[in-house]
């Protein structure tokens, strides 16, 4: 048995390597960010460029035309969402307008059943106005940098890409000099799970935002409500946040049917609508399409987007959970490991054949037998 002072040294230790895992991860986003996200989408884009490999196109010019057939991609879904956001941006004017009479017969409401004037409504509200206006300009800085350093992440994203997907199999090759015994095959083996799990999720991830795209575009548009389509294709992309982007992705379109509609009605569909997709996702769509590639519990997912969130931002919370799920594959294939994956994953029984899962896991107590019982 552990001495106490042994203990707390041992978990003393182990805290501080946390810790610098952390400060290292957030000292070093600048490389790490860009290079987290070019290791997913290189396991994307590792089908295409192998399958041009096999028609026997030079494995640089494979790698080239996967990225193009990407970059095609993106660029088509950028311009969509552009088209749809000019359109907005257009009908603001009216909006607007709108807008101002429902603020004021909000004003009007609050004078006639609080007797708070609309005077003094207006003065509070230019008074929050001010105030927020003094950190304006630290925001727009902040705003600038966020855009400098969002600008170099993408100019690093093809260049690790080219060579994560150019060099793979000089990798296979590390791991075979590093382990030069059967541990080498288990841990190539690892690896393509881990290839595996990547892909199936990000592939059911995109085809998961479409079929949302297409389901919350058609209630919208039946419910009249105005740009349904932006909506609608907003409210699929903010699901790719866990729990977080579908609160903020429903809050719009509310808002609008609220701006543009005089009753109430319109924005309980809306709602209506929002929840009903959101159950056939959770029940229906992502377990169908995404099925059980990243087998995380709803805990652990949570830990992982907030952690990610304070030290990557808003891209750490998206690349959380395939990472998380990597892990996973890596705990349940280590017999020493085990345990962490039964801890994060959402299996309801254990089964392992390792002595340090047994002494964790079984519940029974030894009991002296009589010396006179028959072994």
């Amino acid at each position: 048995m552990e001495k106490p002072n042994t203990v707390i040294y041992n978990i003393t230790l182990r805290l501080a390597l946390v810790a610098l895992i952390i400060a290292f991860l957030i000292a070093g986003r600048p490389v790490l960010l860009p290079l987290a996200v070019s290791i997913l989408l290189t396991f994307l884009l590792l089908p295409i460029s192998q399958k041009l490999e096999n028609w026997k196109v030079p494995r640089g010019l494979a790698i080239v035309i996967s990225m193009i057939v990407a970059a095609a991609f993106f660029a088509g879904i950028i311009y969509f969402l552009y088209s749809q956001v000019q359109m907005f941006v257009d009908d603001w004017p009216q909006l607007s307008k709108q807008l101002s009479a429902k603020i004021d017969s909000l004003y009007n409401f609050i004078d006639l059943k609080f007797g708070y004037s609309e005077y003094k409504q207006k003065n509070w509200i230019n008074e929050r106005v001010t105030s927020a206006g003094q950190s304006a300009g630290q925001i727009a800085l902040g705003l600038f940098n966020a855009t400098g350093s969002f600008i170099a992440t993408v100019a690093l994203l093809p260049i690790f890409i080219f060579f994560l997907t150019y060099y793979r199999e000089k990798y296979k090759h590390f791991i075979h000099l590093v382990f030069k015994d059967k541990r080498a095959d288990h841990s190539l083996a690892i690896l393509k799970k881990i290839t595996t799990v990547s892909q199936s999720y990000l592939k059911g991830l995109f085809l998961v935002v479409i079929i949302l795209s297409v389901l919350n575009s058609a209630g919208f548009l039946i419910l009249g409500l105005r740009h349904a389509i932006l909506f609608g294709v907003l409210l699929a992309l903010l699901n790719i946040i866990p729990y977080i982007g579908v609160l903020i992705g429903s809050i719009l379109p509310i808002m609008m049917a609220l701006i543009t509609e005089d009753s109430f009605t319109i924005a309980v569909g809306v709602a209506g609508v929002a929840i009903f997709v959101q159950f056939l996702e959770n029940n229906f769509i992502t377990p169908n399409v995404v099925g059980g590639s990243v087998s995380i519990n709803p805990f652990t997912a949570i830990l992982a987007l907030v952690t990610s969130a304070m030290i990557w931002g808003v891209v750490g919370m998206i690349i959380a959970l395939p990472f998380v799920g990597m892990m996973k594959v890596v705990f349940d294939n280590i017999e020493q490991l085990k345990p962490l994956g039964y801890l994060i994953g959402e299996e309801t029984s254990f089964s392992s054949n390792t002595k340090f899962a047994r002494r964790i896991f079984s519940l029974r107590t030894k009991v002296k037998r009589p010396q006179n019982e028959k072994k």
